[in-house]
């Protein structure tokens, strides 16, 4: 098995389970908790806000992941990078849709928060 078959697989996996970790919040299941979900001092503060925030991190974050996968699998296919530089991007891709998703969702806090007042 190559290099670029274990980085697919590993991406492709770890895209699974967060797809699975992003329905729960998408569909307002997860009541507030120290652990689980977008937490900070505002969301963990508003019970609305909580309910907001994570239906939106969720739904940004399963939409990053799904590119993600889709930019893996061009990869995979095109295998046109070196096995070093394939790594270290693969990296990037497992890394990307939580970054994205937190970014845009603390964006959006703050402009329902900048409403509220």
């Amino acid at each position: 098995m190559s290099i670029f078959d274990k980085g697919l697989i590993t991406i492709l996996v770890c895209s699974a389970v967060f797809c699975l970790l992003s329905i729960p919040l998408m569909l307002r299941k997860v009541p507030r908790n120290p652990v689980y979900g977008y937490r900070t001092r505002a969301t963990l503060r508003d019970e609305t806000l909580w309910y907001e925030a994570n239906a939106y991190f969720g739904s940004t974050f399963l939409v990053a992941t799904v590119v993600s996968a889709c930019i893996a699998v061009a990869l995979h296919q095109w295998q046109g990078l070196a096995e070093r530089t394939y790594l270290g991007v693969s990296v990037a891709l497992l890394a990307m849709p939580v970054l994205v998703a937190a970014l845009l969702t603390g964006r959006f806090v703050r402009a329902l928060e900048a409403g509220a007042r």
